[in-house]
């Protein structure tokens, strides 16, 4: 019983994020080398190719225009390796959070989590939300967005991931993944979109497809919203 208390700890939940967090660098290391390996690869093989035809210039012009250069393929790589990184990224969480979902009959810890997983900018809106529920002794209440629930003690079910958006190049790198969630007798399609903060990538909002919902949006409305008894 006393194991049973001190896996809800708080202090316990952190030590699971951490290790989470731990994990996921590994992997984003793991990836980084791997892509290394083969720009470094491609290299060598464009610089030998290049050299075995020198002495024919139409061979070469033709080389040029049907070969991708160096550059393009590790940035195609690079998205790739991306790809991977912010799936295995989302895919932990969820896995994480529906294990700490599990563990507590179906509750939630969600500003753990969004501390732990989401942006600065969404912790900051975060806080003018509770600001504004704690000022105008009002409830925002639109969706759990962790669970996708409108209700507690929902046991959901995140499958089907899949990269729907992704930008490497802008100043904020930027990237969306869509997955279902699924309950006992019904399913959510929903998305997140993430951005990369500090090394790392971070979801910045939550989107619910069936209801057409836009968390981020939602807050911001409410923070806005003439407080009306």
């Amino acid at each position: 019983m006393l194991d049973f208390f001190s896996y809800l700890c708080p202090e316990n939940v952190y030590k699971r994020i951490n290790d989470h967090i731990v994990l996921t660098k590994i992997r984003i290391i793991k990836y980084a080398l791997v892509a290394f390996a083969l720009v470094i690869i491609m290299a060598g093989c464009q610089s030998s190719g290049h050299k075995t035809a020198q002495n024919d210039s139409s061979v070469l012009e033709d080389s040029f225009m049907l070969t991708p250069t160096v550059d393009t393929l590790s940035s195609e790589m690079s998205i790739e390796v991306q790809q991977s990184v912010i799936l295995e990224r989302v895919k932990d969480i969820y896995t994480m959070i529906r294990s700490d979902y599990m563990s507590h009959g179906g509750s939630f810890e969600n500003e753990l989590y969004d501390l732990a997983f989401c942006s600065k900018s969404w912790n900051r809106l975060m806080m003018r939300v509770h600001k504004k529920e704690f000022d105008t002794g009002t409830l925002f209440y639109e969706i759990n967005h962790w669970s996708m629930a409108q209700s507690s003690g929902i046991m959901p079910f995140f499958d089907e991931f899949e990269i729907k958006y992704i930008n490497m190049r802008s100043r904020v790198k930027r990237a969306v993944v869509s997955f279902t969630v699924y309950e006992d007798y019904t399913y959510t399609p929903a998305r997140v979109e993430l951005v990369y903060e500090d090394n790392q990538w971070k979801i910045d909002n939550f989107y619910n497809m069936k209801y057409r919902l836009n968390v981020r949006t939602a807050m911001w409305n409410y923070i806005h919203r003439p407080y009306i008894i």
